[in-house]
């Protein structure tokens, strides 16, 4: 004679606090929202701790994001030496120049704000962008 198992799901219980849930939709997954929002708000301390962690430059992610930056650079770079210090947004797009990266952000009360890319700067106008150099080069420190 064969044995019948059954299944019991163990009741949901909150992430923060450990309380049942009880009756409710069944993707909950805290008791109210003072346990959401202590529950989130231990993960962003979390997350803000292991981000010191990331800035090894052997970390992949680290790895990745320098990269980026180093390309942008060049890409700067570049445009400054060929074609002086104004480019077409479209151009530096087009060589894969990645907007969401750059080292540094400097706003000058007369000509406004700059983001750098290490040692080259740029500000978008519209469809054009004014590329600026820096007189010394400033890199992500080594990390032995």
């Amino acid at each position: 004679m064969k044995e019948e198992t059954t299944l019991t799901e163990e009741p949901k219980t909150c992430l923060e606090c450990g309380q049942p849930l009880g009756a409710g939709r069944s993707d909950r997954k805290f008791c109210n929202e003072f346990c959401r929002i202590a529950h989130n708000n231990q993960k962003r301390k979390e997350t803000q701790v292991s981000d010191t962690e990331n800035s090894n430059p052997d970390n992949p992610d680290f790895r990745k994001v320098y990269d980026i930056l180093i390309k942008n650079r060049e890409i700067l770079m570049m445009g400054y030496l060929y074609q002086g210090n104004t480019a077409e947004l479209r151009d530096l797009l087009g060589r894969g120049f990645n907007l969401k990266y750059f080292t540094t952000e400097y706003t000058d009360p007369q000509y406004g704000t700059y983001k750098f890319c290490f040692d080259y700067g740029y500000q978008i106008h519209n469809e054009h962008v004014v590329i600026m150099e820096r007189r010394e080069e400033i890199f992500l420190p080594h990390h032995p």
